[in-house]
């Protein structure tokens, strides 16, 4: 399950209930598919696209954010973890 947020500052928040394959190194935001991108500090790692396309709503939240927090493990028993990540956004 991968969730898209926002917190009560205004943050945006990406929450996942797997663990992440390695650490993010920033999210990258597709503009023109409206699409999101893990990219991770491991080189051996494959970035993760996120498999929901954004709705439109969400694009002018998107376009004033530098940065986004991404949790991970987010399930009941679990104990949780996160980051704070530049969101690099490309295209138009």
């Amino acid at each position: 399950m991968i969730e898209l947020g926002r917190l009560k500052d205004g943050r945006l928040l990406i929450a996942c209930n797997e663990e992440l394959p390695a650490d993010i190194l920033r999210v990258e935001y597709y503009r023109d598919q409206r699409l999101f991108s893990l990219v991770y500090e491991n080189d051996e790692e494959d970035g993760d696209i996120m498999p929901i396309e954004i709705p439109f709503e969400i694009n002018d939240i998107i376009k004033s954010s530098p940065n986004i927090m991404v949790i991970a493990m987010a399930q009941q028993g679990l104990t949780p973890y996160g980051y704070q990540v530049p969101l690099v956004q490309i295209g138009v």
